[in-house]
């Protein structure tokens, strides 16, 4: 504390999102009974401060900070409710007290940040340290005291001073070394005190506290005599302190008399010592440079306050210390309390008994440890022995569902924010889709109005890059097409995904529109009727006439016959469903009949030359353009297609990939018989062709549907002539185009095609029963139930 004839400042020194330092600060608060409360935070964010009052906002809740024109370079400041910055604002907004934030502003925190980002390139060092460079996962302010605490570049890599002459310097490894101490300063303080776990030291020192006197004063000394170890500040670190004694300077001058400052500990010293001439400070923060900047509140999640997540200034227990915050009594019974009801949703036996048994084990533990209250690891353990019987899966479940938690905290409708994400949520709200942070599955029904308009809400979105649902497209499938399967979870970047996907638009559906379209002057063909036909389902008529047209000039243009085929079926789909969604697709037809008819004229040619690797490529655009023709239901369109399918089958000059894969689709499209099949297949496995060409032949045609051959006994026969009469070397070089055939079969297809190849064996089918080299049966026992095991056979 700080104390003039005129003003009394007192700097409390914290740990972001510490319940004990939380407790602290309102204890703090109300024996000083401020005039002015300055919180370590972005000082351009004032505005946002009063809508903390009236519970607008529930936490856990981050301001967001975003380029105006780069929206991608942005930092979040997120607080719990066990922050003591959220409870200081809570405090002086609930009594009209001013409240300023005092820190850099965010403004020329990302201003340092581009300028890095452009000079370094992808893939710079977060200049603040305390995050990630992904855009939504950065907090470069909220360096905190725990156990990761004061993380800044340029600190962590901090040269030691040069030692004295005959002087082993520390090391990096010693906590209480120079270096060591500015990018751990409570590690420092726990080593001191004989702990080795500086997380702990720091819980059973402050934040398992729920009485006596407020520790800042021993905070702030402890952490001045740290400082005066450990390297200088770096120039980031010097700034940041430089802008929060000018706000300090600032509060007193308008007169102010009793000034609460809440900080990190680590900056405690900088503030509560007696402020150096001003003048150094204003030169540091001289020309200092700034963006404009997009400032609003967003959701937080619980999980994303942990050290787990990333997120540089977290804490390993987001729920214990919410859980701590909260309760004043038996903390560890009402604790357990909540695991045993956890656990009982599992279906577990867990009684009244069992949690009585888990207190007085974690209590015992905490007396043999010393400690005098127990700590979250002498729960969890008591939780594994006595409540989970060791089992560390049920301890997992415990840790992610009660230890970490996952809740989405909420803001006003009031907040300011981008008219995007305004007109998002007034749409959600409408559609009644609520933003969770735990995962769950939406089925819609598309015959149903409602459950259409949520469908195209989630693929508009998907378009803007704001993916709060993934489509489950096998769900979907097996449900049929008037349904459709979402998986839908909120993640906090996502505020920032919307941020940035407001440059198109202010509503949902006209920035999905502008970016379809500014998407499809770039693209290709496949990636043009991939956007068509996303925008018809997202219902965006307006794109879908430029895109149309796109395809069509696209289509004409372009001769690479496997972006023809792959740009078909997403065409033909469009068409086929247009009447469960009600979107006009009268031109579809027309521009996928006019792709079929290039396709059906460049097949010949594009198939010639290929060898078997670009065949089984190709091969996989003749099954998707097959399927794509036989969904659009159209008479002179299959009849040109199954003619180009039989001139390919037909030929003996290309890849047996294609040829085996074209005599297959014929047979199941009834355009040739089974004795054809028998006859061209018995061609093609015919002596002297290579056996990498017949292997290949055989892969194309049996590929996606091994059942053919349990069925068609004839059919096995030849094959299993043709395997029996390979020479070794010919039977080794295709065994592993073979194995990868018949081991993409599920195993009751196998199972079956071991059983019918058992049942010709037995019949005198084949040459096993035209053989006159003598076996002995029963030496060849063990290997032939070794080959029936394989096959999947059954004896």
């Amino acid at each position: 504390m700080t104390q003039t004839a005129e003003a009394r400042v007192e700097v409390m020194g914290v740990r972001h999102h510490g319940p004990g330092s939380a407790r602290a600060v309102v204890a703090g608060l109300d024996a000083l009974e401020p005039d002015v409360v300055l919180i370590e935070g972005p000082a351009d964010c004032d505005h946002l401060v009063p809508f903390v009052a009236g519970g607008r906002l529930v936490p856990p809740v981050a301001i967001l900070a975003a380029v105006a024109d780069d929206p991608a370079t942005s930092s979040f400041w997120p607080f719990a409710e066990f922050s003591p910055e959220w409870q200081a604002l809570v405090w002086a907004t609930a009594r009209g007290v001013p409240v300023r934030f005092v820190d850099l502003p965010a403004a020329a925190v990302l201003a340092a940040r581009a300028a890095q980002d452009a000079a370094a390139g992808e893939g710079a060092d977060d200049p603040e340290g305390d995050g990630e460079q992904d855009g939504g996962e950065v907090d470069p302010e909220q360096t905190h005291v725990g156990g990761d605490e004061e993380q800044t570049d340029g600190e962590a890599d901090a040269p030691a001073p040069a030692p004295a002459d005959g002087v082993v310097p520390w090391t990096d490894d010693d906590p209480t070394s120079p270096a060591a101490v500015r990018r751990d300063p409570v590690a420092a303080l726990a080593a001191a005190a004989g702990y080795d776990d500086p997380e702990r030291w720091w819980e059973d020192v402050v934040e398992s506290r729920t009485d006596g006197p407020t520790p800042f004063p021993v905070i702030t000394e402890a952490m001045a005599a740290l400082r005066a170890a450990a390297p200088e500040p770096d120039e980031h670190e010097a700034r940041r302190e430089a802008h929060m004694r000018q706000q300090l300077r600032a509060a007193l001058k308008a007169g102010h008399r009793r000034v609460a400052v809440v900080c990190g500990a680590w900056h405690a010293p900088a503030l509560t010592t007696p402020l150096p001439p001003a003048a150094g400070d204003a030169r540091l923060l001289t020309g200092l440079a700034k963006k404009k900047v997009t400032l609003t509140w967003v959701p937080w999640t619980s999980s994303r306050l942990a050290r787990a997540s990333g997120y540089g200034a977290g804490i390993a227990s987001p729920g214990w210390y919410e859980h701590l915050f909260r309760t004043d009594r038996d903390v560890v019974a009402s604790w357990l309390v909540q695991v045993g009801a956890a656990l009982r949703e599992k279906d577990l036996p867990v009684s009244s008994a069992h949690v009585i048994e888990a207190v007085r084990l974690a209590e015992t533990l905490a007396t043999v440890r010393g400690r005098h209250l127990p700590g979250l690891a002498e729960v969890t353990e008591a939780t594994r022995a006595v409540l989970c019987d060791g089992d560390d899966a049920l301890v997992a479940h415990v840790t992610a569902e009660l230890v970490v938690g996952e809740r989405l905290g909420e803001i006003g409708d009031d907040v300011p924010t981008v008219p995007l994400d305004a007109d998002l949520r007034a749409t959600a709200r409408r559609l009644r889709l609520a933003f969770s942070a735990v995962p769950r599955t939406l089925e819609l029904d598309l015959r149903r109005d409602h459950d259409l308009a949520r469908s195209r809400l989630l693929h508009r979105l998907t378009l803007l890059g704001v993916p709060w649902g993934l489509a489950d497209e096998a769900r979907s499938r097996s449900t049929g097409t008037f349904r459709e399967a979402w998986s839908l979870v909120w993640r906090p970047e996502l505020a920032v995904a919307v941020v940035e996907a407001a440059l198109w638009g202010t509503t949902v559906e006209a920035a999905a529109t502008a970016r379809c379209v500014d998407r499809a002057a770039d693209a290709d063909l496949r990636e043009l009727t991939g956007l068509l036909e996303v925008a018809l389902l997202a219902d965006l008529a307006a794109a879908a006439g430029p895109l149309l047209a796109r395809v069509d000039e696209q289509a004409a243009h372009d001769g690479d016959i496997g972006r023809l085929m792959a740009a078909l079926p997403p065409l033909v789909r469009a068409h086929r469903y247009s009447d469960v969604r009600g979107t006009g697709t009268a031109d579809l037809a027309r521009v996928a009949d006019g792709l079929l008819a290039r396709i059906c004229a460049g097949l010949a040619a594009a198939v010639t030359g290929l060898d078997d690797e670009a065949a089984s490529a190709l091969r996989g655009h003749v099954d998707a353009t097959h399927a794509a023709v036989r969904l659009r239901d159209d008479p002179d369109g299959l009849r040109a297609w199954l003619g180009t399918l039989r001139a390919v089958a037909d030929r003996a000059d290309i890849s047996g990939a294609l040829t085996g894969r074209a005599t297959r689709l014929l047979l199941d499209a009834g355009e040739l018989d089974a004795d054809d099949v028998r006859a061209r297949m018995g061609r093609h496995l015919s002596y002297g062709t290579p056996a990498r060409t017949q292997a290949a032949w055989v892969d194309g045609f049996l590929a996606g549907g091994g059942l053919l051959l349990a069925h068609d006994r004839a059919l096995l026969g030849v094959v299993d002539d043709w395997l029996a009469t390979l020479p070794t070397d010919a039977f080794t070089d295709a065994l592993p185009l073979l194995r990868r055939t018949f081991g993409a079969m599920p195993p009751a297809e196998r199972r079956n095609v071991g059983d019918a190849a058992v049942a010709v064996s037995a019949s005198g089918r084949g040459p096993a029963a035209s053989t006159t080299v003598a076996v002995d049966a029963d030496l060849a026992a063990g290997p032939l139930r070794t080959v029936a095991l394989l096959l999947g056979a059954t004896r």
